[in-house]
Formats: C-alpha cells, structure tokens, sequence
C-alpha cells in the first residue's frame, strides 16, 4: 500500500524560513555596488569557507581563485573569474562548485538554500550586471542672452544662471569655440532657487554682464556658457546669433548721431529710420523690440 507522505508544520516553518532569508539578502544587496556588497556580506565567508584550500600554498593554490586577506584584491580575483571571457559567463560555475559540483575538490562547502548560498548568488549576480552610472546629482546651466537666431548690436547683457549639487566654481564664456573671459557668478536668482529648493545657493545663483557685440565682426557667431562644478564636472549652454554694427565698434562722440534730417516709419514692433547720420556715414537703420532687453534694439544696419 502506497504511504501518502505530507508537508508537516515543521516543513513548512523551515521552508518559509528559507524564503525569508533569501529575500533579507537580496534586499541588502539591492542599491550596491559589486564590491560594497562583496566587502560587507561575501568577504567573510570566503575567509570561512575558502581561504583554507584556495591560497597560495594551499589544495587550490593552482586555480584562479586564489585570495588573501585584502577584501578588495578578493572581489578583483572573483570579477576576472565571473566576466571572462564575457560578462557573467562564469557565474554559474561559481555556484555550482560552492554547492559540490563541477568537479570542486573540495566538495560541498555552502548548501543550496542556505542564507549562505544566497548571499553568493546575489553577488554572482551584481558582478554579472553592466554597471550603471553614478548620479552626480544636479548640474544644469542656461544661458538667456544673447538669444538663439537673433540679431544683436552695440552693448547688450549677456546673462544666465547655473546650478550644481556640489557647487559652481566658474561659469566659462566661449565665443566661437574660444574661451573668451569668466562671467561674474553669484547673482541673486529667487525664480531659480524656487525651482531648485534642495540645491544650496540656487538663489545665488546667476551670471550677467555687459557685453559689447559690436566687439566681434559682422555676421554669424556662437556664445557657449560652460559651467563647472566642484567635482570638475561641466555643463554647457549655447546660442547661435548674427552681429551688425557700425565701422566702429564703440562710437565715443556723443556728437557723431545725428537724426536732424531722417525720416522715420513704424511698424508693429518695428523702428525703420532712413538717412540717419551716423560717425560720418548716411545709413539706414532697423530697429526691434526686445522684450528680453525691455528696449528697441538695431538689427539692421545698411
């Protein structure tokens, strides 16, 4: 007669048991790194159940699992073992020999199930992943003026602001590619520390000064606000516009504009002034409203 044979209290108590210590295990390696968790939860069990045979000198001292007493140079003999000769590929041999298989020499050293075994699989399984990128945290720069796509002349404000968990250092200001000065850095920028409550000093956190366009010929240009931060990480923000301007690039005599004999049209938000003399020459000009600028401003000039 065939005996039926059923899971008693005991069984299911040892079996829940089992469960619970796998799943404590894998939480604690959840969120670390390969070798934090080797380090904290692996390192001691190797010095317990490894050391003795895979050492220098030792039953296994021919392998390539070969430790010593430094944590880090063991998680290292473990990375080359598991990811070659690609990433993970050696995992489940690791496994499979601490449990008595694989022709292991040294048999069973940690039982399948055990609190053990899962704190072996759960590392197996870290230095299996592709690592992910560490989050530096916040580092952002926007730069505001000059404006994308438009015209600028004459002295106009060159601003923006920027900010990084770890702090700015510099704000970089490049014109075509070429470092052209550091921007004054630490002006009082409430919209932005509202938008960034948990960064420090995001209230203080904006750059802005005068800037001559004029300085540069006429035609197309690009201005690039890099930021850095304290870790040396940067951030950049960039802006394509077009120059005009007189010959000069700064008319010094209050007395070298004279309208007397212009006439003048407008249009929308347009200005067209037409024989306008201006350091000598009769030009024609166009001017816009910039709202940014809260002024009319010359955009063209012939």
């Amino acid at each position: 007669m065939a005996r039926k044979v059923t899971q008693g209290p005991m069984c299911v108590g040892l079996t829940s048991m089992t469960g619970l210590l796998w799943l404590l295990v894998a939480n604690t390696a959840a969120g670390q790194t390969a070798e934090a968790f080797y380090a904290s939860d692996v390192e001691a069990i190797v010095q317990r159940k490894c050391i003795t045979c895979h050492r220098s000198g030792g039953q296994a001292g021919y392998t390539e699992l070969r430790f010593t007493s430094s944590a880090s140079s063991n998680h290292g003999v473990f990375d080359s073992f598991v990811n070659n000769p690609t990433k993970g590929a050696r995992a489940s041999t690791v496994l499979s020999k601490i449990r008595g298989a694989s022709g292991h020499g040294g048999g069973q050293v940690i039982s399948q199930g055990s609190a053990d075994y899962q704190t072996f699989s759960s590392y197996m399984d870290l230095l299996s992943a592709d690592e992910q990128p560490v989050d530096s945290g916040v580092l952002e720069v926007s730069r505001e003026g000059p404006v994308e796509g438009q015209v600028h002349t004459g002295v106009g404000n060159l601003r923006g602001w920027a900010v990084a968990s770890e702090g700015i250092t510099k704000v970089e200001i490049l014109i075509d590619g070429v470092l052209a000065f550091e921007a004054p850095y630490g002006g009082s920028r409430g919209d932005v520390g509202g938008a960034f409550p948990d960064v420090a000093g995001s209230s203080a956190s904006g750059f802005s000064l005068a800037f001559n366009y004029s300085a540069l010929v006429a035609g197309s240009h690009t201005l690039t606000a890099v930021a850095y931060d304290a870790l040396g990480e940067t951030k950049e923000s960039s802006a394509s516009f077009e120059v005009v301007r007189f010959d000069s690039p700064f008319i010094v005599d209050p007395n070298a504009v004279n309208l007397s004999n212009a006439s003048c049209t407008v249009s929308s938000d347009e200005i067209s002034i037409v024989n306008a003399r201006v350091d000598g020459s009769l030009l024609d000009l166009m001017l816009k409203w910039r709202t940014a600028e809260q002024g009319f401003e010359i955009v063209e000039i012939r």
